[in-house]
């Protein structure tokens, strides 16, 4: 036996005795010892994990990024400089960092365990001629399986008989209601969604029953294919994680060369050797922004719970960023942008269309006519209209807690919700009609009947597809009385299907008639002839509320919009114009369009396209990694088993909480708990003030750790006495990276956030903020280095080399650069305005946490000035009120420092290559 033999290969084509041929079986079943035989050639049927990381390598693999390794170095050079305090908080910050993404990284993989639980625990089976139940894992290809209502199916099969059979393959195919089967083969090529003959492993049966043939067992299944996927997908560093990466190693390099250099020059100018030494790896230490890491992690926490307390559950702490930098989303339709609770919202009875409004489960809403509301006791149809579909029935409606749910069928479901919302609830009317009999739906009649005994006599109650209706139908109930059913009236109820078929509607046809006896045999060809026609029900999975006002808003900020689906092309199309995502011009394109596209075709396509209908899981993850070959940060949605893969690959996977399957959630790096689209644009923004507080932060940090070796190098190279001692540099490192930096990353949101375009994650963060910093750092430097200078200068050192004197100059340099420091915190806050564009209360009373810590940092240098326990250890003289007041004046020069003239291309977005 081959499985590579296109009869089991491509089993849906084939009919099934060459299927049972190619797999040398029959509908008896295996016997034993060949079942055994085929179980050690073809293995267990079960979806392999992968080989586990062990918890020891994830912990060992926080400490490869270079910025912790330079934390680690600076860490041994403080204890060595016997500065205890600067190694301790450091070494916390390590610990911290460690932590957090152990935790973070040990919880990621758990997508396999999810995708075991998706396997049924056993199957029923022949073997040997007899129906026994084993072990699902020991299936094998050619068993013979029995299909029952509510079972699992465990593996893929091909149908050898189908009884009414319906499966729920959502999980695969994003379909939003329960497919048809049926065992007649397929002539063409078609989309595995529309494989009707076939049984996918992880489906459900929701009604009837059904035979089959095992085709596929474990790894060879649509699962087992996904889960390999899934294993092979390796989860790529952000934008942000990359930056600052590359950070790390430029401040590396330079933080060395700069320092030896600054030891060998203090060399070549006579100092001291050990001041030297001390002084170098005092500005190796402050250049190192040991903080970095840590707000970046405080921050993206942070983030987290904000976005936790709006129903978006973050799983990686890098999402939260990658978040605000995503430039095209695609979402899956059902239980995405639609409610995935099918909903009739039209009614047509030959002669009136009504409107019904309300959407989902909730049995809440009215009937319109022409704009009006109707009185549903006045419209004798209507009424006969809705106890039929309730009659006609084998779903269950009925509250849980606060949620209203259906049981079964979701059409059917839908005609229950429709019949309540007027009054008429099944549980009363199907206790005054005793179901006395069933003609049950198959494809073949697509239509179902029920034969019903009440008071009044005994009815047939039916309900199927227009055209077949119909068919069955002479008569027509006209305001309350039978009439004959005229071609006119056909026709126009037929235009009526095709018009609302076209806007993607669901539609069925309702009819009943009064049987002469209780007692007659009950014969299809008899019971169902002569009806009376009732209408026509409209019905679809309606959009959520508010994704309409989401798709606006993810358009002004530059964002597109994908709809990747399983479900038809005309239902998806439908939906996308309803929420503002299609509009006229846009394309929409089929898997199986897409599988003949040549590999130029497919790639202008998936550019182009706004729907991706009957998809399977390979197009799904093929469209994302197109989009990322493009360039675009891409964000999918997905709440089924068919979107694990996609979910993995692309930068952000967003799944749902209500209704996503556990292997989706495993493989997102966020979980919406409403299962709301409008939830992510929160995140988005969300994202993007987090990037835009990140970047304030490195902006204030690598600006305030700049000037410190330029005054430095400037005083050796001017053959002057270094202005800082060691201890100085650590001071000032740690009072101005310490409060005011951690308040800065907490910022407030800028209110244009949503209105640029995603940020070029090509663009350089550093390269954009370079000449930010230098300016900053060269007038900080020229700041201290001047009152340095004047300092010395008065108070006469360069005759008498006085110690005081030189003490004196010392306190006014570094006092000048700390509140220089101090001041240019807030132009650090906007990249468009400075200080005095804006009001008192945007500088001051927005964040007041900067505020604080400003004024905590002041006070502490003030401390460091007066305070003699302070003086003695720092080596610092007393201040009088003019000292103060220069200190203070060049100090004053970073507030003059205008953003806006130095971010010449923070507004220069990302060209938007799709039309949104």
């Amino acid at each position: 036996m081959d499985l590579l033999d296109k009869r089991i290969a491509q089993a849906y084509k084939y009919n099934v005795k060459d299927v049972l041929e190619a797999l040398k079986t029959s509908k008896h079943g295996l016997s034993t010892h060949e079942a055994k035989r085929r179980l050690e050639t073809f293995g267990p049927n079960l979806i392999e994990a992968k080989k586990k990381v062990t918890p020891l390598k994830i912990f060992l693999y926080q400490f490869k990024d270079v910025m912790v390794a330079m934390l680690i170095i600076a860490t041994a050079i403080s204890f060595l400089i016997h500065e205890v305090l600067d190694a301790v908080v450091i070494l916390i910050i390590l610990v911290l960092n460690t932590i957090l993404g152990f935790l973070q990284e040990y919880k990621a993989e758990k997508a396999m365990e999810a995708l075991q639980s998706l396997a049924a625990p056993k199957a029923l089976v022949i073997r040997n001629g007899k129906e026994v139940y084993i072990q699902s894992k020991d299936l094998v290809p050619g068993d013979i399986v029995v299909l029952n209502t509510g079972d699992r199916v465990p593996a893929n099969i091909r149908l050898v008989k189908a009884v009414n059979l319906k499966v729920d393959q959502s999980h695969l195919t994003g379909e939003s209601v329960p497919v048809v089967k049926t065992s007649e083969k397929i002539e063409k090529d078609v989309a595995l969604a529309d494989r009707h003959n076939i049984v996918y492993m992880g489906s459900l049966i929701s009604c009837g029953r059904g035979l089959g043939v095992v085709v596929a067992t474990g790894a060879r299944t649509e699962i087992g294919k996904i889960a390999k996927s899934v294993q092979e997908q390796e989860r790529e560093t952000t934008p942000l994680q990359k930056e600052i990466a590359n950070l790390g190693k430029w401040l590396s390099i330079i933080v060395v060369l700069a320092t030896s250099m600054l030891f060998f020059l203090g060399i070549l100018f006579k100092k001291d050797i050990t001041f030297m030494f001390l002084t170098a790896v005092s500005l190796a230490v402050s250049a190192v922004p040991e903080g970095l890491p840590a707000v970046i992690t405080v921050t993206l926490a942070l983030g987290m719970q904000r976005m936790a307390k709006n129903n978006a559950i973050v799983r990686k702490l890098s999402a939260v960023q990658t978040l605000g930098n995503v430039t095209v989303i695609c979402t899956d339709k059902t239980g995405t942008l639609t409610k995935n609770e099918m909903t009739v919202t039209k009614i047509y009875d030959s002669v009136n269309e009504y409107n019904v409004t309300g959407t989902g489960y909730k049995p809440e809403g009215v009937f319109k006519l022409n704009g009006k509301i109707v009185n549903i006791k006045n419209k004798p149809n209507l009424i006969m209209l809705l106890k039929t579909g309730v009659l006609c029935n084998t779903a269950y409606f009925g509250k849980d807690g606060d949620v209203w749910n259906v049981v079964g069928d979701p059409t059917e479901g839908s005609l229950l919700v429709l019949a309540a919302k007027a009054g008429i609830w099944h549980e009363n009317l199907k206790n005054a009609y005793k179901e006395i009999h069933e003609f049950t739906f198959n494809s073949e009649r697509k239509r179902m009947s029920v034969v019903c005994e009440s008071k009044q006599g005994v009815f047939v109650f039916s309900k199927g597809a227009p055209d077949i209706m119909l068919d069955l139908c002479d008569k027509i109930l006209i305001n309350g009385k039978i009439k004959p059913l005229s071609k006119k009236m056909r026709k126009k109820i037929l235009e009526k299907n095709a018009e609302w078929a076209s806007n993607a509607l669901r539609v069925l046809a309702l009819a009943f008639k009064k049987l002469p006896q209780k007692n007659q045999e009950f014969k299809e060809e008899v019971v169902e002839k002569n009806l009376v026609f009732l209408g026509l029900v409209g019905m679809i999975d309606p959009p959520r509320e508010g994704v309409r006002h989401s798709v606006e808003l993810c358009k002004k900020a530059g964002i597109d919009i994908k709809i990747i689906t399983g479900d038809h092309e005309l239902t998806a199309i439908a939906i996308a114009k309803q929420v503002g995502i299609f509009t006229e011009g846009c394309a929409a394109v089929t898997g199986q369009a897409l599988d003949e596209m040549s590999d130029k075709d497919f790639v202008e396509t998936v550019k182009t396209a706004k729907i991706f209908a009957r998809v399977s899981p390979h197009h799904k993850l093929r469209i994302v990694q197109e989009l990322k070959k493009a360039g675009e940060i891409v964000a999918v949605t997905g709440d089924g088993v068919n979107d694990a893969p996609a979910l993995k690959t692309a930068h952000i996977g967003i799944a749902m909480g209500i209704k996503g399957t556990d292997v989706s959630k495993e493989a997102s790096e966020m979980i919406l708990v409403d299962d709301n689209f409008s939830t992510i644009v929160g995140a988005i923004k969300e994202g993007r003030g987090i990037f835009d507080n990140i970047k304030k932060f490195i902006k204030f940090l690598l600006s305030a750790n700049a000037d410190t070796i330029s005054v430095v190098t400037t005083s050796l190279l001017l053959g002057l006495p270094l202005p800082y001692l060691p201890i100085h540099i650590l001071w000032m490192n740690l009072v101005t990276d310490g409060l005011p930096a951690l308040a800065l990353s907490v910022d407030s949101k800028s209110p244009d956030l949503m209105k640029r375009k995603p940020r070029d994650p090509k663009k350089s963060l550093v390269r954009e903020i370079a000449l930010f910093i230098i300016i900053a750092g060269v007038i900080d430097a020229i700041s201290s280095i001047s009152l340095f200078i004047i300092t010395l200068h008065f108070e006469g050192y360069f005759i008498t080399k006085s110690a005081y004197a030189l003490s004196k100059a010392r306190t006014m340099a570094i006092s000048s650069a700390i509140i220089y420091e101090l001041f240019f915190v807030f132009n650090c806050r906007r990249d468009d305005k400075s200080i005095w564009e804006l009001s008192f209360r945007d500088n001051f009373l927005s964040n007041k946490k900067l505020t604080y810590a400003v004024a905590s940092s002041v006070l502490l240098q003030l401390l460091l000035i007066y305070l003699p326990p302070f003086q003695a250890i720092f080596k610092t003289t007393s201040l009088n009120a003019i000292e103060l007041g220069l200190v203070f004046f060049f100090a004053s020069w970073g507030l003059f420092i205008i953003p806006k003239y130095f971010h010449k291309e923070l507004f220069a977005s990302k060209t938007v290559k799709y039309k949104s």
